[in-house]
């Protein structure tokens, strides 16, 4: 079975095109990478940058709320493209076809504060 969700960046704002038979189909490009911890630091590891391609109403709705820089989680099924360069040369794709995507809200700073002020009072034993 080929599933898959994953959670990245976009890369830039999504393109919606239209096919000959006027079905919506938007592209964009998805960053994934990790944090590794090496030497008791944590830093960013490599990035992997996927296509993403949606079809239809989704394709309609990504265009509408999501731009450059967001964070959103898909799921969806991957698959490989490969074509010939200009130079002749093979090159080749990750691409995910998406089923479903959620675009994933930051907290407000105000947001985190409490967050963290409540956690501390509830490490402390508090009888709440």
């Amino acid at each position: 079975m080929n599933n898959l969700i994953i959670t990245g960046n976009l890369g830039k704002d999504p393109e919606l095109k239209f096919t000959p038979d006027s079905k919506a189909v938007a592209n964009f490009s998805l960053a994934v990478g990790q944090r590794l911890k090496v030497d008791g630091v944590w830093i960013d590891g490599p990035t992997m940058w996927l296509q993403v391609k949606l079809f239809g109403a989704q394709a309609e709705r990504a265009v509408d709320r999501l731009r450059k820089g967001d964070t959103v989680t898909i799921s969806g099924r991957l698959a490989e493209s490969h074509w010939m360069t200009k130079e002749g040369g093979p090159a080749s794709s990750l691409e995910i076809y998406v089923l479903d995507f959620n675009k994933v809200e930051r907290m407000a700073k105000a947001d985190q504060d409490l967050s963290a002020t409540d956690s501390k009072i509830k490490d402390q034993g508090a009888p709440f």
